[in-house]
């Protein structure tokens, strides 16, 4: 079986837009409040939203990656550079049965690449409080907790906040 990651395309926008918002609602259904979640789904996985994005807008957005097989999208991610010298991971998600093949591993070692290649010499991602899966996933990859901030989209009612994490690149 054949496994290509690629940037993605204008084609792939439903897929990316299916595969974020079900992965969302189902990563974080017992960790953060279900208003938070509709609030990010509508505000970053609605169509429309990844069909502007979709296309790279260098350097604070290489456009989303997408992981296929056999013609068909099971995952993407994206990220930029948030300095000279330091990009960020801003998504990986995956279809649920894809999960555990290495295929997310395969997304954050596209965006890295791109980060390197546009100089960045640090990579930075945020991890919900309480994501035990990802904050696991990143640490095997060699990130390490910084801090913790407000995450994104949170009201004061919220109280959600982030594990910001950083690696080194070589």
């Amino acid at each position: 079986m054949t496994t290509v990651v690629r940037q993605a395309t204008e084609a792939d926008v439903a897929s990316i837009a299916g595969i974020c918002a079900t992965a969302y609602r189902e990563t974080y259904r017992d960790l953060l409040p279900q208003g938070y979640i509709e609030r990010t789904v509508v505000a970053f996985y609605d169509e429309a939203r990844v069909a502007t994005e979709v296309a790279p807008a260098p350097p604070e957005w290489f456009g989303y990656q997408v992981v296929e097989e056999r013609g068909r999208v099971l995952g993407a991610a994206g990220g930029g550079m948030i300095g000279a010298r330091a990009g960020e991971l801003s998504l990986v998600y995956l279809e649920a049965a894809a999960r555990g093949r290495g295929l997310g591993t395969m997304l954050l070692d596209r965006v890295t690449a791109q980060i390197r290649a546009a100089g960045g010499r640090q990579m930075w991602v945020s991890v919900f409080l309480g994501d035990s899966a990802g904050i696991g996933f990143y640490r095997a990859r060699g990130f390490e907790p910084v801090e913790t901030v407000r995450a994104a989209l949170s009201r004061v009612d919220d109280h959600i906040r982030s594990l910001r994490m950083r690696r080194v690149l070589d």
